[in-house]
């Protein structure tokens, strides 16, 4: 997954728009402080015009990421057939353990989100995200 996720971050700006800062090389998140401010200024100057911003936040928004959508996407922004069969194979037949007590529970199949710890994991919700714009 690192290696995968280190060639991913050479690319990654070019299949993004330039709005989104989240988890991209080279782009910082205050880079989109900076937008609302001239936003606001702009429209301060201009009372005349109407305005509206928002804001979301999808609530555990990793958690949620649902697989086939994600495949379907990287296919769609032109990856090649072997990078996602890579991704693919990663999430292929997850599951997790859950320690209660000191006891670990019978395996949980996942079928859906992106792997917590991953390197791939922001890189492959950035691009699943892209859709949005």
């Amino acid at each position: 997954a690192s290696i995968l996720a280190e060639r991913l971050k050479r690319y990654l700006n070019n299949f993004i728009h330039p709005d989104q800062n989240g988890f991209l090389p080279k782009r910082q998140i205050r880079d989109n402080i900076r937008i609302v401010l001239d936003t606001l200024e702009y429209y301060e100057a201009h009372p005349e015009k109407q305005m509206a911003l928002m804001f979301l936040d999808a609530q555990k928004a990793f958690d949620n990421v649902n697989w086939r959508f994600m495949l379907l996407q990287l296919a769609q922004m032109g990856f090649g057939k072997k990078f996602i069969q890579a991704i693919e194979t990663i999430y292929h037949k997850q599951s997790a353990k859950v320690m209660i007590n000191g006891e670990l529970t019978e395996a949980i199949d996942i079928h859906k989100g992106t792997r917590q710890g991953c390197p791939l994991s922001p890189l492959l919700f950035v691009l699943t995200l892209e859709v949005l714009n």
